[in-house]
């Protein structure tokens, strides 16, 4: 049984059970919808890696040893930041920080000890005896924060800002709503004439999940809107316009039922799921409109069922190879190193099947019980874009080696703009730069060397001189050799202060002494002078430890500049003393580093796969080399065409730009085999060449064209988000499909018309 003999089979099952057929559909769909309040919304980073990824790992270690690797950063700024007042209320503001639940500790001048030697070894004072109540006592209190060491940490090198840096207890779960209504409540409380800065990485998950929120809000009514409108302006039939719109809502709430049933929560990049399927999943019902709206303005004495069986032979299968090669774009994710970009292809792959089965299913089954439109019983035409469309292929075709010489020329401009491409995963940059989180990180970097924290997790005989050596060579040479990183902390700064305090606070005797024991008698004494607890970040066991950290404080998020850093780090580990001591790189900075790396792998694969699999069925359709290439050619110009010119915008590729190549395959095709298949029926028809190109864009150049123009309108609903990735997303989609149909429209036209491929006549 062949493809078209099981076209007709479908629709007479369509023709005869059209309401039992209806109804099915509407108790589905409300099954699937009765679980898609059950979605739950994951912004977090370490969903985007596997759960057995080495970091993601060591940072469940570090959640569990040190209460986690997440930090709240609150600067405050003021020019009159040492008088009584102002540190009487900021030592208030302390206070009610550390009240807070989810903060196990703050660290500020208030509470920082530091190492002072003395002619029995040394000391540990309070860099904060008492607040200075006069000039004299606020420039002992700057003696003793330089000495301290704390200036450019803790205060600004300018003596205007303070840091508190609290740590966040992700040991436990808690709510980031809450945690974020309650610090900015604390902040709002205290903040004239002061200005406070925050920055925390769960606060910006807290924010990033408001903002998909109301982006969901926004994106899919939006979309369905401005379709609509182009759908009515298009059709003129409100039958038209709503039949493709009830397959794409029903699509859209399948897959998000789906997701509920699975109990699968929504990422970031999941937000733009609805978007994709109104763009994208309308495109069936929207050719059988189409077809059907044409075939009966020039056919109208025959009846609905004989008008919609001829539609469904003619775009059956040309849309079944449409869906199919949509479906295998998005299935090519599956080969992506990231989880989340692997489920994001499989969703969309599952809406797509569910929108091709309703609008060859659902849609004949209701123009057979709806009556046609009034004005096709006319024989109206849209004279205007039949026109247009026609008059498009007698250029394209008379002027075809112009045409051709021209698309080349601008192509290869265009081409080489990818030498400029980057890679960017920073988090900061999903806002715009007038956004308070923005400008806090930025003020929280220019102050205090960065608000961003890397980590290196240390296991081992901590206290073996042999451990503590390699630590420092292993700080020592990141430092050396990547600018970003401004500052570094580990149990190695202390104990060679330590060790030079007993030696009269020689600074050539700041090293790591030979004697583990000497070390252990050092550690002791620090802790009977202290509590100890300023150890909690660094050591899991002050007598006898056998984790530690090191932190070291970051500039700015540059991922392609951590994904650096971290490549660096493991070789070197790698091949000096990683038998000796075991580290791994862990922490929310390593994560996005990594995630750089798996992006560009990714995205290259995933293209790869795809394009290679869609030339092979598209060859295998046409029986023809030539044909798959003709089919794939315009799409995989314009997905080099659209990375050149984002590298000459100096637009990033990131988690939400990588799915831009799956867009761009699975709907670029599209154009292209429904131009050519039903170029060659014409051909078959008896039509000669020219007859066939007028006739191809007279029928079927208006669904082409109808599509192309729903997916831009579709996408432009991203323009309205909130997250500068998603508008630039959006205008890049909408750019790329735009070359994509008219590259169906202009590039085949030209090429088929000077080649005469065999293929269109077998």
């Amino acid at each position: 049984m062949n493809l078209r003999r099981i076209s007709n089979a479908l629709f007479e099952f369509d023709a005869h059970y059209p309401r039992t057929i209806i109804a099915t559909v509407i108790l589905i769909t409300v099954l699937f919808g009765w679980k898609v309040f059950d979605l739950e919304l994951d912004p977090g980073l370490r969903s985007g890696l596997p759960r057995d990824h080495k970091i993601v790992q060591s940072m469940e270690i570090i959640d569990k040893l040190f209460s986690g690797s997440d930090i709240l950063i609150v600067a405050v700024e003021s020019d009159s930041l040492f008088s009584e007042n102002t540190l009487k209320k900021l030592f208030s503001f302390q206070d009610s920080l550390e009240a807070i639940d989810q903060i196990s500790r703050v660290t500020s001048i208030f509470n920082q000890k530091y190492i002072v030697p003395d002619k029995n070894g040394f000391e540990i004072e309070s860099v904060l005896l008492d607040i200075p109540q006069d000039s004299v006592g606020n420039q002992e209190l700057i003696e003793r924060l330089d000495q301290s060491g704390m200036v450019g940490n803790l205060v600004s090198e300018d003596y205007k800002t303070l840091c508190f840096v609290g740590q966040i207890n992700s040991s436990f779960a808690y709510d980031e709503f809450e945690f974020r209504k309650s610090i900015y409540e604390l902040v709002n409380r205290f903040s004239y004439p002061e200005y406070f800065y925050v920055s925390s990485l769960p606060i910006t998950r807290a924010t990033v999940i408001e903002y998909m929120q109301r982006d969901m809000r926004v994106f899919t009514p939006v979309a369905i809107g401005l379709c609509i409108f182009l759908l009515m302006l298009s059709f003129r039939s409100w039958t038209g316009v709503f039949l493709p719109f009830f397959v794409v809502g029903f699509s859209i709430i399948w897959t998000f039922g789906v997701m509920g049933w699975l109990d699968m929560s929504l990422s970031f990049i999941g937000t733009l799921i609805p978007v994709m399927l109104v763009a994208i999943a309308n495109n069936y019902g929207i050719h059988i409109i189409s077809h059907y709206y044409e075939y009966s303005r020039s056919d109208t004495m025959s009846t609905r069922g004989q008008i919609l069986k001829r539609t469904i032979r003619k775009v059956g299968i040309p849309i079944l190879l449409a869906g199919l090669t949509t479906m295998v774009s998005f299935l090519c994710l599956l080969s992506h190193s990231l989880p989340r970009a692997r489920e994001m292809g499989a969703l969309v792959s599952f809406g797509i099947l569910i929108a091709f089965i309703l609008s060859i299913v659902l849609i004949p089954s209701v123009l057979v019980l709806v009556p046609r439109p009034h004005f096709l019983s006319k024989g109206l035409g849209m004279s205007f874009i039949d026109n247009v469309l026609i008059n498009m292929g007698k250029v394209f075709t008379r002027y075809r080696s112009l045409v051709l010489i021209l698309l080349s020329i601008v192509g290869i401009w265009l081409a080489m703009g990818i030498q400029y491409l980057k890679v960017d995963t920073n988090p900061d940059h999903y806002f715009p730069k007038s956004s308070t989180l923005r400008i806090a990180n930025t003020k929280i970097s220019n102050a205090f060397g960065g608000s961003t924290q890397m980590n290196i997790l240390v296991q081992g005989e901590i206290f073996d001189p042999k451990v503590l050596k390699n630590i420092e060579i292993l700080t020592d040479h990141i430092k050396d050799r990547h600018e970003i990183i401004t500052k570094s902390y580990s149990i190695v700064d202390v104990i060679k202060k330590m060790h030079s305090g007993f030696n009269g606070g020689d600074p050539t005797m700041e090293v790591i002494p030979d004697d583990i024991d000497l070390i252990r008698q050092y550690m002791f004494m620090y802790s009977i002078s202290s509590d100890g607890d300023e150890f909690d970040l660094i050591l899991d066991d002050i007598e006898e430890p056998s984790y530690t950290q090191i932190l070291l404080r970051l500039q700015e998020v540059q991922t392609h500049a951590i994904a650096g850093i971290v490549e660096d780090t493991e070789q070197f580990i790698e091949a000096n003393f990683y038998d000796e001591s075991p580290m791994e790189l862990t922490g929310s900075a390593t994560l996005l580093g990594v995630l750089n790396h798996m992006v560009i792998r990714g995205q290259f694969i995933s293209l790869i796969v795809s394009v290679c699999i869609i030339l092979l069925i598209m060859s295998i359709v046409f029986r023809s080399f030539v044909g798959g290439l003709l089919a794939t050619l315009p799409m995989s110009a314009s997905v080099v065409m659209m990375f050149g010119l984002m590298g000459y915008l100096n637009i990033t590729l990131n988690i939400t730009t990588s799915l831009l190549t799956c867009i761009l395959v699975g709907v670029g095709v599209d154009y292209t085999v429904h131009f050519l298949w039903h170029l060659r029926d014409h051909v078959k028809d008896g039509d000669s060449f020219d007859e066939a190109i007028t006739n191809t864009f007279r029928i079927s150049g208006k669904g082409i064209l109808f599509n192309g123009l729903s997916v831009v309108m579709g996408f432009s609903a991203l323009l309205f988000s909130v997250f500068v990735p998603v508008k630039i997303f959006g205008i890049l989609v909408m750019g790329s499909i735009s070359f994509c149909l008219f590259g169906a429209l202009a590039t085949l036209p030209a090429l088929t018309s000077l080649t005469k491929p065999k293929f269109l006549f077998k």
